[in-house]
């Protein structure tokens, strides 16, 4: 019998594409990689423009702003099995990117068939301190109105770091992002 090898796509939220939470992200990659899951992770930094509500993807099926990689994303993400969704905390929120991420692909994903129904989805965030549950509850929000299935973990799904690599210095966080990369991989 043939494994039919599962993929875990994440969207890192950071404009920092080696920050704390590529960092985070890299420990359940090692948790997938253990499990025989395909994991890729996708930085979008800063450079997706802000949706402009104009609902030209109900017709087109995909986004007609300028090209900056979005429509491409969302053609892979519709091969993924699951998706992280992990921002970085920037003062009590999650990144501007992420925001134009979740927007645009949320508007596309609808006019689209809701592709990401019923695909795995979780959110990851990392912050110096303070902030973290409600960029979580961002997250959720966008992955619960895609119609996703979110599997839980020890605790919110976050870590703590400020400065490069200090996410490592958490065990608590590290041990949650790993069980969530568990949890991803039980339910898929």
């Amino acid at each position: 019998e043939e494994k039919i090898m599962k993929k875990i796509i994440a969207i890192n939220g950071s404009p920092r594409a080696n920050g704390n939470t590529k960092a985070a992200l890299d420990f359940m990659g090692e948790v997938f990689a253990q499990e025989g899951i395909e994991f890729e992770v996708m930085h979008i930094g800063s450079k997706l423009a802000p949706c402009t509500g104009c609902f030209r993807c109900a017709k087109t099926h995909e986004c007609t702003l300028p090209d900056d990689g979005l429509n491409e994303m969302y053609q892979k993400l519709i091969q993924a099995d699951g998706v992280v969704f992990a921002s970085p905390v920037y003062f009590s929120s999650i990144t501007s990117g992420m925001r134009c991420f979740m927007d645009r692909m949320g508007c596309i994903d609808m006019n689209n068939g809701r592709q990401f129904r019923f695909k795995v989805g979780a959110p990851l965030a990392v912050a110096r301190r303070a902030g973290a549950v409600n960029a979580i509850d961002e997250l959720i929000h966008y992955i619960n109105y895609a119609q996703m299935i979110i599997p839980g973990s020890l605790y919110w799904p976050l870590a703590f770091g400020n400065k490069p690599g200090e996410v490592a210095q958490d065990a608590e966080g590290v041990q949650t992002v790993q069980v969530l990369a568990q949890s991803m991989a039980f339910v898929m």
